[in-house]
């Protein structure tokens, strides 16, 4: 009977269905990052996809708020997606904080969602992955997660990107300086974040709308500025760089290259929270935007818990990250999990399929077994479409012999052997 209730199988712009050879890429990535995160001592938490609203309200900026996917469950309770990793983290220390080492350190990697426009390398649903030193305001910690970025970007296969930073404190210290009200600063600083999409023109109008156009062309003049780190520290001595000085300094004698780090007057991050070292990380030879991003935040935790606590952080663009590395080709050689695939010919020789399998899987091969019984041309078609490196062939023939035969996939070549050296055989491959 036809079924004319069938539902379109359709999905919401800006997220995304990801199929295993998508998966195995992305897991691929996680995995290279993970293994930087834990070798700088970062734990794992997790915390709810779905909070109370007002722990999310008002830490963002007006933007952030409008991003915000909001809704009223059926107990009539207001909630809201997580919008970043951050303020649900600050939440969580707040909660916990008697029984966690201080400083704490933590690493998350989980989805997010905003309501915003979808674009290349910009989602609606997206992961992102977070490290977070909290309950020390030394800058030890962000030379430390500088160090950490760097090390993920070199670990997956990055050779040309840059760490751009700047200081909070230090924009603060500019904009007083030229006059700047304070009522207007986070505002001034919202604008400036728009440079890489709006260009100084863009910035220069939406400022004159709440500064004089003096002090306007005061500010990109002061912030907009070529040369070497230290020509620019130079060029900013009658303001306050004592922080940019020391986090620099901390991070040559850490051996971060410098060639990766770039101090960018103008680098203001959107989201209020920030208070001290912000960073931003774009990757050469792409056109994805920022792929990290992140800094001090030191009043965080005070919004949920009478005590303070400071603390720096950054979140990788998981899927933007994902992006770059398949433009720059850093994932072709990324396979599926099976390595090997048994054959099912009939039910006489299923019972040494299955004692074959059990024997590869105990020797911690990833070997799967064909289902049913078929033709070796539709097992080899499986085994191709899945990526499986070799096929392992147990037919009538080699079980009188107690014989398997090998194919390898990839060569077409065929080997004959002993089914006693099966598992020795493959143990000589250091990488199926």
């Amino acid at each position: 009977m036809k079924n004319n209730n069938i539902i379109e199988p359709k999905i919401l712009k800006g997220t995304r269905d990801f199929l295993p050879e998508e998966m195995a890429q992305r897991n691929f990535v996680q995995q290279k990052i993970v293994s930087v995160f834990e070798r700088f001592g970062y734990d794992s938490i997790d915390t709810p996809a779905i909070e109370y609203a007002e722990t999310l309200l008002g830490k963002y900026g007006d933007e952030g708020s409008k991003q915000l996917y909001r809704f009223k469950d059926n107990g009539g309770r207001d909630v809201a997606l997580r919008f970043d990793q951050t303020v649900p983290f600050a939440r969580v220390v707040a909660t916990n904080y008697s029984n966690l080492p201080m400083p704490f350190k933590r690493y998350q990697i989980s989805k997010v969602w905003r309501a915003d426009k979808p674009a290349k390398g910009r989602y609606r649903e997206f992961t992102q992955c977070d490290i977070d030193v909290i309950g020390t305001k030394n800058l030890v910690s962000e030379t430390e997660i500088a160090k950490a970025v760097y090390s993920v970007f070199k670990n997956l296969g990055f050779n040309k990107f840059i760490i751009k930073i700047n200081s909070r404190r230090l924009i603060n210290s500019i904009l007083d300086n030229l006059g700047v009200e304070q009522t207007k600063q986070v505002s001034v600083m919202r604008i400036l974040d728009k440079l890489n999409k709006i260009g100084k023109e863009g910035v220069t109008k939406e400022m004159e709308e709440i500064c004089d156009k003096k002090i306007v062309s005061n500010i990109l003049d002061t912030m907009l500025l070529n040369g070497s780190n230290q020509n620019k520290l130079d060029k900013l001595k009658k303001y306050d760089i004592q922080e940019v000085n020391d986090f620099l300094y901390l991070c040559s004698q850490a051996q971060l290259p410098e060639t990766f780090l770039e101090f960018d007057p103008s680098l203001a991050r959107g989201l209020d929270y920030y208070t001290g070292i912000i960073y931003e990380v774009y990757i050469q030879d792409t056109e994805i935007g920022a792929v990290c991003a992140g800094g001090r935040y030191d009043n965080l935790c005070s919004l949920f818990s009478k005590e303070e606590f400071s603390g720096v952080g950054v979140a990788f663009g998981f899927d933007r990250i994902v992006l770059a590395m398949e433009t720059l080709k850093l994932l072709n050689n990324v396979g599926l999990t099976s390595e090997v695939l048994v054959t099912y010919f009939d039910k006489e020789s299923l019972a040494s399929s299955l004692k074959i399998w059990d024997e590869l899987q105990t020797a911690g091969i990833n070997t799967e077994i064909y289902f049913e019984p078929a033709k070796l041309q539709k097992q080899f078609a499986y085994a191709n479409k899945k990526q499986i490196k070799f096929v392992v062939i147990c037919g009538p023939d080699e079980i009188k012999q107690n014989m398997i035969t090998i194919k390898n996939m990839k060569t077409g070549k065929q080997k004959t052997i002993p089914q006693s050296q099966l598992s020795n055989y493959f143990n000589g491959y250091t990488n199926l």
